[in-house]
């Protein structure tokens, strides 16, 4: 192997490294001070019709309807107007699906024993505890989640030769918004608050609580994180969806866990967020992009 060939291996071998005894020290800092504690699972009763109606709702105005407005915008997209009509449709799309969602659920409230306003917090310390306390997790979930990012990047590169790991649809979607500010501040609304809330809702609160009427929570975290990085592959990032989904199932691990350690949804949507929004700034102050 060449100079120029090793040096994107060395370098994510060193970053490997780095992130390896940074998340050692941040992670046993954390056991230290109980951040691995978690108390007895409580299981909700949540019914399956419950489940299978959220999951409707989710698949028909997120997926599918997203699918079909792309279809019939098709022949009115140009270069020029594509990234607007892409930030407004995204936008639109995300608050439909909430809303839908938030008046489905209000209306099922005095029908199940999983009221929303417990999952969004009734049940914790307090509000702003749960969201310091999910902000401040990201100091333990990003040195981990990073090791594993370069462990993946390193194993695509040995074993499929792939030295550079093509962005995420969402960096994707955000940078091509750069040129433009309101449709970037648009952008960043979707990526760090609506995405956290829809995601977190669905696949915490409903899923995860879902699989959690049959499994042990631990198998109920991994099987809730495997559909939920499952999801966020796509055909355009070809092998690099190695690294990108592997990313994403390591983060959820983590999501999964905060959620059963806080119980309450606020916790887990406020590390989603400030990981997002992290990100978004090392793009555009480090990266340079």
């Amino acid at each position: 192997m060449d100079a120029l060939g090793q040096s994107p291996l060395l370098d994510e071998i060193k970053s490997a490294i780095f992130f390896f005894l940074v998340a050692l020290a941040t992670s046993f800092i954390a056991y230290l001070k109980g951040f691995y504690k978690l108390e007895k699972s409580e299981k909700i009763n949540l019914p399956t019709s419950y489940a299978l109606s959220v999951f409707f709702i989710y698949a028909l105005f997120y997926i599918g309807l997203g699918s079909l407005i792309v279809k019939f915008l098709k022949g009115y997209i140009t270069k020029e107007n594509s990234v607007g009509i892409s930030v407004f449709f995204t936008i639109s799309i995300s608050l439909v699906t909430l809303f839908v969602l938030y008046i489905f659920c209000l209306k099922k409230r005095k029908e199940i024993t999983f009221p929303i306003i417990k999952t969004f917090g009734e049940n914790s310390k307090s509000l702003k505890y749960d969201m310091a306390f999910g902000s401040l997790s990201w100091i333990v979930a990003f040195p981990i989640v990073t090791f594993f990012s370069s462990i993946f990047d390193i194993f695509t590169f040995v074993i499929f030769k792939v030295q550079k790991i093509p962005d995420q649809v969402a960096i994707y979607f955000l940078k091509s918004t750069l040129s433009n500010p309101f449709y970037f501040i648009l952008a960043m609304i979707t990526i760090v608050i609506l995405a956290p809330i829809l995601e977190e809702f669905f696949f915490r609160g409903i899923l995860q609580n879902f699989f959690k009427k049959f499994l042990n929570r631990w198998i109920s975290i991994i099987f809730t994180s495997s559909i939920f990085a499952i999801i966020h592959f796509s055909y355009i990032q070809k092998l690099g969806n190695i690294t990108i989904v592997g990313s994403i199932f390591i983060f959820s691990l983590f999501l999964g866990f905060i959620y059963e350690k806080q119980k309450s949804l606020i916790s887990p949507i406020f590390l989603h967020a400030t990981f997002n929004a992290i990100n978004v700034l090392n793009l555009i102050f480090i990266k340079g992009v």
